[in-house]
Parts: C-alpha cells; sequence; structure tokens
C-alpha cells in the first residue's frame, strides 16, 4: 500500500482524485476477492467462497468491505482479514475506520517478537489523514517505533520529515528528504516530490 500512495500522491496533489482512488482501491482489491474467495487454509474451516452468497468477484468495493466486516465479525481473531481491511479502508478514504483496523491488527500481534511496520505506519498515516496532514504526536511516536527498527521505510521516513518540518526543526527535516531523494531513481513521482519539500525549505528563511 504504501508504494502505490506515493505512486498517486502528486495526482492527488494536483486534484486527480478519481483516478488516485481508482489506484489506491484497486491493489488492496484483489487481495480481498483472493482472501474472501480462497478462505484461510490455516483456519479449521470450509473456504469462505462456500459461506458467501454470490460470486465477490463481481460485487463493487462496497459490498466487498461489507462481507469483509462480516468475516471478522466471525473471525475476530483474524489477522489477515484486519490487514486487508486496513489497506481497503485507507485506500478509499475512511482513514477512522482504517485506524480501527490497524489498531486491531496491532493489538492481535502484541506479542509477537517482530514489529508489524507496516501496521504501526499505516496507523500514523491514517491518524495523519484524520488531522488534515499535521503529524500528531501520537502518530509521530509511531513514526519513530518504525524508523528505529526500519529505517529504510520511505512512507515512515517521509511523514517524519514532514513532522520535522512542521515541528519547525527545518535543518532535521532536509536532512531526511535529502537522505530520502538520495535513495531514489530519477523520473519516480515521489522523487519530484521530495525535490519540491528540498527546494521549499530551501527557500525558506
Amino acid at each position: 500500500m504504501g508504494t502505490v500512495w506515493y505512486l498517486v500522491a502528486p495526482l492527488r496533489a494536483a486534484g486527480s482524485r478519481q483516478l488516485a482512488s481508482g489506484l489506491l482501491v484497486g491493489f488492496p482489491l484483489l487481495a480481498v476477492l483472493s482472501y474472501l474467495a480462497v478462505g484461510r487454509p490455516d483456519l479449521p474451516d470450509a473456504p469462505l467462497a462456500a459461506r458467501l452468497a454470490g460470486p465477490v468477484e463481481n460485487l463493487p468495493p462496497d459490498a466487498v468491505l461489507a462481507r469483509l466486516e462480516a468475516e471478522l465479525r466471525a473471525r475476530p481473531n483474524d489477522a489477515q482479514g484486519w490487514r486487508l481491511l486496513a489497506r481497503l479502508r485507507q485506500g478509499v478514504g475512511d482513514h477512522a475506520k482504517a485506524a480501527d483496523a490497524w489498531q486491531r491488527l496491532i493489538a492481535l500481534g502484541e506479542d509477537d517478537t517482530q514489529v508489524d511496520t507496516e501496521a504501526l505506519t499505516g496507523l500514523a498515516v491514517a491518524l495523519i489523514e484524520q488531522d488534515g496532514g499535521v503529524v500528531s504526536p501520537a502518530a509521530f511516536e509511531l513514526l519513530e517505533r518504525v524508523l528505529a527498527v526500519a529505517p529504510e521505510n520511505l512512507q515512515a521516513g517521509f511523514w517524519y520529515a514532514i513532522a520535522l518540518r512542521q515541528q519547525g526543526a527545518k535543518e532535521e527535516a532536509r536532512t531526511a528528504f535529502i537522505a530520502l531523494r538520495a535513495g531514489l531513481p530519477d523520473g519516480l513521482p515521489l522523487a519530484a516530490m521530495l525535490e519540491r519539500e528540498i527546494e521549499a525549505l530551501n527557500i525558506e528563511p
């Protein structure tokens, strides 16, 4: 989801929300359709398609979401389902419900030794989106947790740099943006976005 988000971010900024939303929804929706059709072979139950009426591949996204939510009511400890729901909710811009799904996923993995960087980043981004792009202290703490174990995480790194800029730490923000840009090839939408951030910081007093 993170990679797709970066690819469509310039479209969102330019106002092409319909195309951006289509890209954001399409990728997680394919995974959800596969999940609903195949089920969970590691769980003692029939494939989900046998228990759901109608072919899920013919349903609109809202109906797929409803079926996924119904499945999670029956299987509240299914981490894969919560992950897919969080991705899809985030993709359609329902950030409050995405945050709830990410939190449920994080709670299910509290005993895991490996940090779920996707869930922590997803929750941080959902909180940021709810706050209109402002990185709150709670979101900032989540980003710090991700970068402590995965400093190469582009999405977390991007929002961490944005947070530094919002906090008035311009030099630290510039350094963070430059480091992110150095790791990307030319021509990517994210590279152009980072260059604009760096340029803006360079001309600020």
